[in-house]
């Protein structure tokens, strides 16, 4: 059942992602710089010089902010859907 508790965690974990994606570049790992029509600023993906570390940065923010999700919810799906095959088998067979 989904509780308090519940909801209590999935607010910190939101909270701890959106703190991994924006505290690092406030430490120095990578940097922000203004974009576009310079009215907001977000994270330096296109700097190549030394001392950014922004590749690095690039591939941790790839992994742990869109590949990792991705395969969360890849696998979640494929339980619920292997969860309603088995349903509609066990109802067939009633």
């Amino acid at each position: 059942r989904f509780g308090e508790n519940h909801a209590i965690m999935g607010l910190a974990f939101t909270w701890l992602m959106a703190c991994a994606c924006a505290v690092p570049p406030l430490v120095g790992w990578s940097r922000y710089i203004p974009e576009g029509m310079q009215c907001s600023c977000g994270v330096d993906y296109y700097t190549r010089a030394e001392g950014f570390n922004n590749e690095s940065f690039v591939v941790y923010m790839f992994v742990c902010h869109f590949l990792t999700p991705l395969t969360i919810v890849f696998f979640c799906y494929g339980r619920l859907l292997c969860a309603v095959k088995e349903a509609a088998a066990a109802q067939q067979e009633s």
